[in-house]
This record gives structure tokens, sequence and C-alpha cells, in this order.
């Protein structure tokens, strides 16, 4: 085993809850899938010396957004391509809501299309973004997947397990529940009842489940493709934006009805079937919604009045520095009624947070070229990185159990074409 060294006609409501939500039924556990034997393994103590060449530059840099899709809640293998997040749309008085009670899965994405969970991300940038080039990225990953990394440097204890495969010469990070459609046990709160509310699906993509962005960036000499799920944008930050309410009755009609023809199967600009034993499954791409700038995209967080002392936004600005959400609203609740609701422009915080935690990012930086060196040196170019509660681990194993390739064929040839 090794052991590495230092290194207006619009759509109020979501229907099943912020993108997660499936119809209520008692949650079974699912057993773990098993593990395979240890490669090579990561201490924490093996990131406390930082590489010269990365001192003092662990940050993010030409950050852009590339793309994203909504799922359609009508059809669980729909997207729409560019698809655009719910708009903010807060009501006109505090009105008490229903505290959440549906059942929602921990990966929307892995429950909504498990043979290729990461298929429809890349099928996006292909479909919208044609140019990009996909060979040169160095790690595929999502805001899971990286924000479990980053707890792990920063020493916060949670376990997790994630699959670890290069196509060409990128790695892709894809978190490994035990079901992909393991769902949250004892959701409690307000955390989908409020955006149901507060937020709103334009018409033009009426019927979405969940707005997925996709955003590349460089950190630390490292050509990262992130996704991540946005719960929404402001309207005022995207001026000029076309919406149904400065459209006449006839374009808000021919929009409406141009959808509708989309989702029933007439303007569908793509249907790729998945490589899966029984052939039945296919991911189909409607092209509709529009580009909405990252500038105006937003994270949101609701909390009981009785922590309004917590520093909620402090505990999250990890998460936006990954995803590089500039805007964050944060929603107090008393008994379910929200009267204390907060719209923040946090870029000069989460710039503040990267300089003050350069110490950890260049550990960071650190562990994601370990993980990307040792898997480009594999033979098979597939591993699993599992990390234990308790133990200042992390194991590079073999992949243990039935396993998919990350991509079908027909995706992977991509970058083999572009490498030719």
């Amino acid at each position: 085993m090794l052991s590495f060294g230092s290194r207006g006609g619009n759509w109020r409501g979501r229907n099943t809850g912020r993108g997660r939500g499936v119809s209520r039924a008692t949650t079974v556990p699912t057993p773990a899938p098993p593990l395979g034997d240890i490669l090579a393994s990561i201490q924490y103590d093996d990131l406390e010396e930082a590489n010269d060449e990365n001192d003092g530059a662990a940050r993010i840099t030409g950050g852009r957004y590339l793309t994203s899709y909504n799922w359609l809640d009508k059809s669980s293998r729909q997207i729409i391509v560019p698809g655009e997040p719910p708009a903010w749309t807060p009501l006109s008085y505090p009105t008490k809501l229903r505290e959440d009670s549906g059942q929602y899965y921990r990966d929307s994405n892995a429950a909504r299309y498990p043979t290729y969970p990461l298929e429809p991300m890349i099928r996006a940038i292909l479909t919208d973004r044609p140019d990009f080039s996909l060979a040169n990225l160095d790690i595929v990953g999502c805001g899971s997947t990286m924000g479990n990394l980053l707890r792990f440097v920063r020493g916060q204890d949670k376990p997790f397990r994630m699959i670890v495969e290069l196509v060409g010469q990128t790695v892709f990070l894809l978190r490994r529940e035990n079901s992909p459609t393991e769902r949250i046990p004892d959701v409690r709160g307000y955390g989908h009842a409020f955006p149901e509310a507060y937020t709103t699906w334009n018409a033009r993509v009426k019927g979405s489940e969940s707005h997925q962005r996709l955003i590349n960036y460089d950190f630390a000499g490292i050509n990262c493709l992130i996704r991540f799920e946005a719960d929404g944008y402001l309207p005022k930050l995207v001026p000029g934006l076309k919406t149904m309410e400065n459209q006449d009755p006839e374009t808000e009609k021919e929009q409406d009805e141009g959808l509708l023809a989309s989702l029933k199967g007439t303007v569908i600009s793509s249907c790729y079937p998945v490589d899966a034993a029984d052939g039945s499954s296919e991911l189909v791409i409607t092209k509709g919604g529009q580009h909405i700038p990252q500038s105006a995209v937003f994270d949101l967080k609701t909390r009981s009045i009785k922590k309004i002392d917590i520093d909620t936004l402090g505990d999250e600005l990890a998460r936006l520095w990954i995803a590089q959400i500039p805007n964050f609203v944060l929603a107090y609740h008393k008994f379910g009624t929200f009267e204390d609701i907060r719209v923040q422009d946090v870029r000069e915080k989460i710039k503040d947070w990267e300089n003050s935690h350069q110490v950890e990012l260049v550990k960071f930086a650190n562990l994601l070229d370990m993980i990307i060196s040792f898997v480009r040196s594999t033979e098979s170019g597939k591993i699993e990185i599992e990390h234990e509660e308790g133990v200042q681990t992390l194991n590079l194993r073999a992949q243990g159990g039935v396993v998919n390739d990350v991509l079908p064929a027909t995706v992977r040839d991509k970058w083999d074409h572009e490498s030719d």
C-alpha cells in the first residue's frame, strides 16, 4: 500500500420541492456497496507542507459560466438547455408556510439518471458550447465532491465516498451513495417550502424541477469544471432580461405553446440512447430558456429566528467559493412565517474568505494534484476515494462492486477526437 508524502405568465411553485422531492414514502436504509482493496492512502498530515509553486497562489481565476440545464418534472430523463433558474419573486406580505414533509433525494442528478449521472452536464456543453475544449480539463466535479475533499483538508469530519475515473487526461469525480435513489431521512424545516413560495419558474421553462449550472475556472493551475444547483436568480441584476411581464400577450402565448410542443417531443433537438443493459433509457435534450449570468445567481438558506446569532453565512462561504455564487439569501422564520429576509451581495466576503484561508487552500490544491497524479498513473484509470468518519485518512481504493463508466462510449469519444 502506498502512502503519499507532502504535496409574467410565470409559474410559482416547484411541485416536488426544489428539485429533490418525491411522493411521501417510507425511507428504507440501503446497504453500502462493497469496498475494494486499498491502493494508497493520503494522511491529513501529508498535506501540511505546501509546494513552493502553489504557496500563496491557491486562488480561483478566470472563472466563467459555461452553460446550464433544467431537469423537467414531467420526464425523468429530459433536460432543457440552457434552461434558466427560477426568479426571486418574494411574497408581498409574510405568510405562514407549511413545513417540509416530502421525501428528498441525496443526489437528484443520480436519481434522475443513475446510469450516467455526469452525462447530462457534458451533453449540455456539447449542445450549447460545442467549441469548448473538454480534453484540456484537469478535473470534473460538483459542489458535493469538491466540497467533501475541501472539508477533509479543513479537518471537518464527514464520511464520504466517490468514484474517480480518468477520461483522456481528465479526472472525473462522482459521488457514491448507497443507492442512486438514496433519500434524506427526517427532512424538517422550510428549506423546500420557502423557495416554492418565494421563487418562480418562467413560463419558458414551466415544468422544471431544478436548475444545474456549469462553471469553468482555474484553481492553482488546475483546470476545473464544476456543476452545482442554483436556487434562483435576482431579476434586478439582469437589466433588459426578457421576462413574461414585459412581453405582449401574443408573444407570451407563442412561447408557452412552443415550450408545450417541445415537452410533447415535437421540438426535441437531440435524443441520446444510454449504453444500458436493457437499452431502455435515453436522455432527451430540448433547447429552451435563456442564459442567466452568474452575477445574478443566488444560494439560499432558511433558519429559525432562534439561530439569528449563529454565523450562517460564514459557515456557507467555502461552498459558495467552490461554486462562485455571488449572492446569498438568508431567511429567518418564526414558526414558519418569514419576516426577516436578507438578500446579500457576498462577492467581497468570498474574496476575503479565499485570502484568509490560503493555508488550507494550498493543501486543497495539493490534494487535488495528488489525486490527479495517482489516477493518471494507474493502469485502469479507475479508483474510489473513501473517507471514514473519525479517521484522518483518505483511502484510494480499487472500485468495489458493480460500477458503470462515468460516461457512455459516445461521449468518451469526444476526448479522443480532441486529442487526435
